[in-house]
């Protein structure tokens, strides 16, 4: 008997996510699926019957831990170093029973880590310590022969060296980008301002009210600049649209003692105090003294500070160790040293996004963390790195800068 057209059945389009035969995300409007699953699509005719029974329960998933097996592979080629880890298959399972599974072979995985050395040349090193990444150019300071090198950071050239004149470089030691100027502070006393865009100077901060004694560590924190005088156990606070003093903060509760470096954390800044084995925590609204942190966080000679976007990492040049601190609260977390880590004398530190890297300001050679829990990854030193006493590292979104102060050169870092 023939059906009319007012008495067919409906038809309905389903869209749906498949893999390993089973479907997920059904409905009845199309839609993307996960790079792991594939779209698939049918026609049904009248209504959608009951759900069928589950089917078993698939294979045990994985979650792996890895540990360090040690250095050296033949897999890297072109000379690169590298560093081998191995995944402890501790298996989880996914099914729906909850049950876990038992642990199975290992695998191995392979980190291999290049180093390219600059030196000589136009280059002009001469000590260098301080770097700092315009977000296209690498800047570095030379202490000894009162200059500035510009380099490429897509290939390591050399752009410029600036020197002499108006720069006023007297002993350059640490520098700053506050996305348009660059900020040198010298020893002997003042800060440089420069274009980034053609390292010309703007001017040279000194005297009167600024109270610079030894000015060495700079951070920008999104307004002013805050420089600390190591030899003044005292911050100085600048307008970075002029240059204009704002205030100089010490004695009382600050407990400055011998400060060494500074971080902003987007909310407060933090002071190193080397000989005060503190840290002191300043709110950068208006410089008001937040708290010092000394007793318990085993901090021995702090030196270099990085913010990791939660944490705080110190480094600890007299223990040998990084002290981890909660930026929320004040509150220790960890200390880190001994055995693999290789520590020796650490001062600079940088964070590139995951880990953190730390240059051993006595050794040859550069530590890498894991800013997840401290724990060690690799100590990288000799061959082509060339690291020669590294006190100053920046990372440029892809790669570390290493600058170093006994050997004349920098040097670039990278994984693979």
């Amino acid at each position: 008997m023939a059906v009319s057209a007012a008495a067919s059945p409906s038809t309905t389009t389903y869209y749906a996510c498949l893999r390993d035969g089973s479907l997920s995300k059904v409905s009845t409007s199309a839609h993307a699926c996960a790079k792991s699953y594939r779209a698939v699509s049918w026609s049904a005719v009248g209504p959608r019957g009951a759900q069928g029974l589950r089917g078993k329960n698939g294979a045990n998933g994985r979650s792996v831990i890895s540990a360090p097996l040690g250095a050296g592979n033949a897999n890297c080629p072109n000379g690169g170093s590298s560093f081998t880890s191995a995944i402890a298959t501790t298996y989880a399972c996914n099914g729906a029973d909850g049950k876990d599974g038992s642990p199975s072979t290992c695998i191995l995985m392979t980190l291999c880590t290049w180093g390219t050395n600059y030196s000589g040349g136009s280059y002009g090193f001469s000590n260098p310590l301080g770097i700092a990444f315009d977000g296209t150019h690498l800047w570095v300071t030379n202490q000894n022969n009162n200059s500035v090198t510009e380099l490429n950071a897509s290939d390591g050239s050399w752009i410029r060296t600036l020197s002499g004149g108006s720069y006023g470089f007297s002993f350059p030691d640490a520098i700053d980008f506050d996305g348009t100027h660059l900020w040198v502070t010298n020893l002997g006393n003042s800060v440089t301002e420069l274009n980034a865009s053609d390292g010309s100077w703007v001017q040279t901060l000194s005297g009167g009210s600024y109270g610079f004694v030894g000015p060495s560590a700079i951070a920008f924190d999104g307004t002013h600049l805050w420089v600390v005088n190591k030899d003044g156990s005292s911050v100085t606070e600048l307008n970075a649209s002029d240059g204009s003093w704002v205030q100089t903060l010490s004695g009382g509760s600050y407990g400055f003692d011998d400060p060494d470096d500074i971080a902003f954390d987007g909310t407060h800044l933090w002071v190193t105090n080397e000989t005060g084995n503190s840290v002191t925590e300043i709110d950068a609204a208006g410089g008001s003294w937040v708290r010092t942190l000394s007793t318990g966080y085993a901090l021995n000679s702090p030196a270099g500070i990085a913010f990791d976007g939660a944490h705080l990492w110190v480094t600890n040049l007299y223990g040998n160790s990084v002290t981890e601190i909660n930026a929320a609260d004040g509150s220790w977390l960890g200390t880190y040293g001994g055995g693999s880590y290789g520590f020796d004398f650490p001062g600079a530190i940088a964070y590139d996004g995951t880990h953190l890297w730390v240059g051993n300001s006595v050794g040859s050679s550069i530590t890498e963390l894991n800013a997840s829990d401290g724990s060690w990854v690799q100590t990288i030193s000799g061959g082509s790195y060339g690291i020669d006493r590294s006190l100053g590292i920046a990372f440029d979104g892809a790669h570390l800068w290493a600058t170093n102060f006994d050997g004349n050169s920098v040097t670039e870092i990278f994984n693979k």
